[in-house]
């Protein structure tokens, strides 16, 4: 079977898409029968996202074709700097103003001008390569477009559309400009109306779409991301990175801070009161945070805890160096979102303990974490992060590891992907 793989966010860079879209294309492209072609963006090695050792992972049997971002993607991608600093934007008018001006012309998102491109370059493609399935990842929307205008000119050919969050109604965008939102409302309609099969991340997403949309139920299906777990014993096998302290308990949190989505503020005094009332217990931890935090006061406030380290990104190989030697997994879930960070089915590759933190009373994270031995839930209050960081200081190291969840191992994910493809 010969498949299009249509995402903006592939293993050129290091976030949680791009590595969701790693282990599909590494595993389908290894199932036997089965070829598959990226369609992509081309993104700039001095960007800040871009991931050398990431892009080294995909599998030489995938076929990657990398087609330029465009005029606005280029102009506003983040770069580095000569010394490999992420290069300070002002926070002047002038760049304040430029960015609005990006957001009403990059509609549904920066990579709109890649997706015309890359859409012209994929349906000559598709009449050389003769493709049985296109498959699109969201998030970005623009995945979609670039999928939608290939599938107009292919209409007999089975379009599997993967929406790892929601388009319109993702929290992210309920400020946009109302000009914006109605032509997102249009194209999201577009795709839907052309899609063949609908897979989902999460169960409240899959039913918002059928609701939405009137989709029927056996076009829609649910598919998880996984962890690999050859490559997780490999780093086992390294020794700890630096910042792993041996004689403390070591908590580390991976990923964006996007303070509209995660609010910080109750693990800052929760971890401020632990050192005014346990000293001794606040003085066992050693806890790491790796990823861009977008809100300079929280990361500032952050910073000011002695035990606690704030890092940039780093590339994904050295975040699960440090996930398989912490003791416990910090993640926070996300606010007025149908959204799951990705990031927990990484962590459960892993030995550590996690601390899952619901972003409010309805994250869908609950029902994938209130049931699983590794995870402790709590609410974001200040009471509740105390108490749980209080209780885990107590705890000898040996005590907090507990077994990987060898539900979310890739090879068992990626079977039920190939099921799904299959189908009629």
């Amino acid at each position: 079977m010969n498949i299009l793989f249509i995402a903006c966010y592939a293993p050129f860079i290091n976030n949680s898409a791009a590595i969701r879209t790693l282990q599909y294309l590494n595993k389908i492209s290894n199932t036997s029968g089965y070829t598959v072609h990226l369609l992509t963006v081309n993104f700039p090695k001095d960007s800040i996202y871009y991931d050398e050792n990431l892009a080294g992972m995909i599998a030489p049997e995938v076929k990657v074709h990398l087609i330029d971002g465009g005029i606005i993607f280029n102009k506003f991608m983040p770069r580095k700097s000569a010394n490999n600093v992420s290069r300070n934007v002002k926070k002047s008018s002038k760049n304040k103003f430029l960015r609005k001006i990006k957001n009403y012309l990059a509609t549904p998102d920066m990579y709109i001008r890649w997706a015309n491109k890359a859409a012209k370059f994929g349906i000559n493609l598709m009449e050389k390569e003769k493709f049985d399935v296109i498959f699109s990842m969201h998030e970005p929307p623009s995945s979609h477009i670039c999928a939608y205008n290939i599938k107009k000119k292919f209409k007999n050919v089975k379009w599997i559309t993967y929406w790892s969050d929601p388009w319109l109604k993702d929290s992210t965008r309920e400020n946009s400009f109302w000009l914006k939102k109605l032509i997102e409302k249009n194209l999201e309609k577009k795709v839907v109306k052309l899609s063949d099969k609908f897979l989902f991340v999460t169960e409240p997403n899959r039913i918002d779409y059928i609701k939405t949309y009137n989709i029927p139920d056996e076009k829609t299906n649910i598919v998880s991301r996984g962890f690999d777990l050859g490559f997780y014993t490999k780093i086992e096998e390294k020794a700890p990175p630096k910042l792993i302290q041996k004689d403390k308990i070591n908590f580390l949190y991976a990923g964006e801070i996007f303070s509209k989505l995660r609010d910080l503020k109750p693990f800052i005094n929760a971890l401020n009161k632990l050192k005014s009332n346990d000293i001794d217990l606040y003085k066992k931890l050693n806890i790491l945070f790796f990823g861009n935090i977008d809100d300079e006061a929280i990361k500032n406030d952050l910073d000011n805890i002695d035990v606690v380290t704030v890092n940039g990104r780093i590339s994904y190989n050295k975040v699960v160096e440090y996930m398989v030697n912490s003791e416990v997994l910090l993640l926070f879930g996300n606010k007025n979102s149908k959204q799951i960070p990705a990031k927990i089915y990484d962590y459960f590759g892993t030995k550590a303990k996690i601390i899952v933190i619901y972003g409010d009373e309805s994250d869908p994270i609950k029902e994938l974490v209130e049931n699983n031995d590794k995870c402790i839930c709590i609410n974001n209050s200040e009471i509740d992060i105390h108490n749980t960081l209080k209780s885990i200081a107590k705890e000898n190291k040996e005590e907090i590891v507990v077994n990987r969840d060898l539900n979310y191992e890739w090879k068992n994910i990626v079977e039920k992907l190939i099921e799904i493809i299959e189908e009629n």
